[in-house]
Parts: structure tokens; C-alpha cells; sequence
């Protein structure tokens, strides 16, 4: 078909025909169509995975963020234990104003063991080895003179150990007494740590 043929009857002729008409509005329509998506969803499409994206990337620093925080959570918690562990380390160690309570205390341990204390000297307060003079607590010695027999000494150390307070034997020695074959002469050197509060 030759352009230059076509005449002006021809193409009125041809926009009379219904189906031709339905197919120019079908065509129109598909044709706004298409370009209402070009122009107006496509956009929208790329800023909804653009969205999707930022939104999987603030899901990973909020995991990051909740973590650090359980993280945290933990820590507290573990150093609250450790701060009731060192209340009860703490506990363990005399003040130095509760010393004459602790010396009676060693008495009456003493009198339930069965052994009889006839002297009690604490010596002076000096600083902890392990500590080097930058602790908190103070080395203590205490000479202990007594009478007692073997069993009853035992019970006595025994009884000293399963205390609350931290005490060390440094130094036991025990002496046959004439006078009673039973009882003997005990001299004993504990150690234990005074806190410096």
C-alpha cells in the first residue's frame, strides 16, 4: 500500500468503522496505562525496595543495639553478684573496733571445744603481704596460750575453721604437763585479717 494514494475519504472512512474506534480507545487506554506506570508506579517501586532495604538495615542495628544491651543486662547483674560475694568476703574480715568482740569470740569458741584459753595476745596491726601496704585490711597475729587435751584442741581448730571469719594457724605448739596427763600446754599463733573501715 502506497502512502501517497491515501486519500482524506479514506481515512474518515476508516475512523467510521466501530471497530476501529474500539480498538484506538483500547489502544489510548493501554497507552496511559503504560505510561501512568512509567511515570507513576516505577518510582514508587524502586522507593519501596530503596524502603525495604533500609528497613532490613535498621532491623540489623536494632538486633545489634538489643544484644549490646542483653550484653549489658548480663554485666550488672553478674557484677551485683559479685559485689554480694565481696559483702559476704567482707563479712569475714573484723573492723578493726569489732577486734574485743572477736577476741571474746575465740574464747567462747575456746570454752564450747572444751579448751582452756589462760592467755590471749594480739599483736600490733601490720600491712598484708599480698597487698604491699595498698589493701584494704590489715594482717593480724593473735598468741594464744591454753590447756587442753589432744581431742579438745582438734575440735578447737576444727570449730575455727568452719567459722565465718578468715583465720590461719601460723604456728602450734604442744607441751606435755606434769601435773596433768590429759591436758597439755598448747601455745598457738593464728592469723587473720582486720579491714581497715
Amino acid at each position: 500500500m502506497d502512502i501517497k494514494g491515501i486519500k482524506i475519504n479514506d481515512i474518515q472512512n476508516f475512523f467510521k468503522d466501530e471497530k476501529i474506534k474500539v480498538y484506538i480507545v483500547l489502544g489510548g487506554a493501554v497507552l496511559g496505562i503504560l505510561l501512568y506506570s512509567t511515570l507513576a508506579i516505577l518510582p514508587k517501586t524502586g522507593s519501596f525496595f530503596n524502603t525495604r532495604k533500609e528497613r532490613n538495615e535498621l532491623k540489623k542495628q536494632i538486633d545489634l543495639v538489643s544484644d549490646r544491651v542483653k550484653m549489658i543486662a548480663n554485666r550488672i547483674r553478674r557484677t551485683e553478684g559479685l559485689e554480694k560475694e565481696l559483702e559476704g568476703y567482707s563479712e569475714g574480715l573484723p573492723a578493726q573496733k569489732e577486734i574485743p568482740e572477736f577476741l571474746e569470740g575465740l574464747s567462747a569458741i575456746a570454752a564450747i571445744s572444751g579448751v582452756k584459753i589462760l592467755s590471749i595476745t594480739p599483736s600490733g596491726l601490720k600491712d598484708a603481704k599480698d597487698a604491699g601496704g595498698k589493701g584494704h585490711y590489715k594482717e593480724m597475729s593473735i598468741n594464744i596460750t591454753a590447756e587442753s587435751g589432744y581431742h579438745q584442741l582438734g575440735q578447737f581448730i576444727s570449730n575455727l575453721e568452719s567459722g565465718s571469719r578468715f583465720i590461719s594457724i601460723e604456728d602450734l605448739r604442744i607441751q606435755n604437763n606434769e601435773n596433768s596427763p590429759r591436758k597439755h600446754d598448747v601455745k598457738l599463733t593464728l592469723k587473720t585479717y582486720v579491714s581497715e573501715q
